[in-house]
This record gives structure tokens, C-alpha cells and sequence, in this order.
């Protein structure tokens, strides 16, 4: 069972490959040149998230950058200055600002129920996709 595992995560790690920053579809440079305007790309891979293909993209900033093949956005992760908060809808921050003040959201997903959001405090917070509460996750 072991030997099983240790091939399967081998296997995985065979899938992650480096690509040139031209290679990302343009819907995804499009995003990246609207939210991130002064950050410019290090490394781009192309990666196996939950059995799917999708691009990993880093910025200089230390951001890290989730799309799927064809260029939409899956994940966004920047721990030192927070997500933009132009990318998150008004309804979530306004949320976030009156529950959880003084936080910056700090990684901002697409899930197939809405978005999470994960706070600066490390406290993960759900919204169905009308930007309503569902549930928070310490």
C-alpha cells in the first residue's frame, strides 16, 4: 500500500510543469494586468489541482495566482498586503468589515458553492454565490 502512495505522489509530481508567462491564456493575463498591475510574473507552472489541470502563476510580490485552463480564476493567496479588494464582491467585505475588523483577506477561492475566503486571524469564512454568509471555519 505504501509503494502504491509513494508512485501516486510521484506520479503527481511529474505533472507540474514550467511554462513561459506568454503561455497563460489571455483571460488570465487580462486579470493579472487589471489586479496586479505593478507585479510582474516569476514563474508559471501547469499543475494537477484536485484531478484537474489548471495554471499556478507567482508574482514578484510573493502573490500566487490559481486559473483554470481557460484562463478564469480559481484561487488567489497573498498573505503580506491582503487580496485586492477590488477582485471580492462588496457584499462579502462589507461583511468582513463590520464581523471581523482590522482583518485583510489574505486568499480569496472560487469553490463550486460560492467563494472562502481566508482571513489575516486565520479564520476561514464561507459565502454561497449571492455573496450570503454560510458558515466560518476556525
Amino acid at each position: 500500500m505504501k509503494a502504491i502512495k509513494y508512485i501516486l505522489i510521484s506520479l503527481t509530481l511529474l505533472v507540474v510543469i514550467a511554462c513561459a508567462h506568454r503561455d497563460i491564456p489571455q483571460k488570465a493575463q487580462t486579470f493579472l494586468d487589471k489586479y496586479f498591475p505593478k507585479s510582474s510574473i516569476v514563474l508559471t507552472e501547469i499543475a494537477v489541482e484536485e484531478n484537474v489541470l489548471e495554471y499556478e502563476v507567482w508574482l514578484n510580490d510573493g502573490t500566487k495566482v490559481e486559473f483554470d485552463m481557460q484562463g478564469n480564476w480559481r484561487r488567489v493567496a497573498r498573505k503580506k498586503s491582503g487580496v485586492p479588494v477590488e477582485m471580492i464582491p462588496a457584499p462579502i467585505m462589507q461583511f468582513i468589515h463590520e464581523n471581523y475588523p482590522g482583518n485583510v483577506v489574505t486568499k480569496y477561492s472560487w469553490k463550486d458553492y460560492g467563494y472562502k475566503i481566508e482571513l489575516s486571524d486565520d479564520m476561514d469564512l464561507r459565502f454561497n454565490k449571492q455573496y450570503k454568509f454560510i458558515e466560518e471555519v476556525d
